[in-house]
């Protein structure tokens, strides 16, 4: 005759197993491969009708950061601004902004180019944006491809 064994399983354990496994995941994940953020909205817009056109052409201000320097590009007119002691040159970086400030008073807006292939690191990325942001761009598109 066989014995009947009543026996309940404490689940408590297993649940507590769970969750610490879910946040040693969330805290192993890369989260430093952002792979686009654009604030490009009229591009984006949901409305069939093309945005309207203004009368007068309007100046395209690009940052990119490279794996060596720094290009700025106001239309096609650019600078490059090599990197001092593989940190960003932003006293350089900060005088060319100013300009653009004194030449489009009306201007908040600017993108914020990197290339994923160049390996730009984060530290980079933040100190342009932050230069951008400080001299007058708080506008700042960030184009990560």
């Amino acid at each position: 005759m066989a014995k009947k064994v009543n026996v309940e399983l404490n689940m408590t354990p297993f649940i507590g197993l769970f969750a610490l496994l879910v946040v040693m995941l969330l805290l192993t994940a890369v989260w430093n491969k952002v792979a686009m953020l654009s604030t490009d909205t009229a591009s984006t817009t949901s409305s069939d009708s093309p945005p309207p056109m203004s009368e007068e052409k309007k100046v395209k201000l690009n940052v990119t950061i490279l794996k060596n320097h720094i290009e700025m590009a106001e239309d096609e007119k650019g600078t490059n601004i090599p990197y001092v002691n593989q940190e960003v040159d932003r006293m350089r970086l900060a005088t060319i902004v100013n300009q653009w400030k004194r030449k489009y008073p009306d201007r908040t807006d600017i993108v914020l180019n990197t290339e994923n292939n160049s390996n730009v690191t984060y530290d980079k990325l933040i100190a342009v944006f932050d230069t951008l942001v400080g001299h007058g761009f708080p506008d700042v598109g960030v184009n990560t491809q």
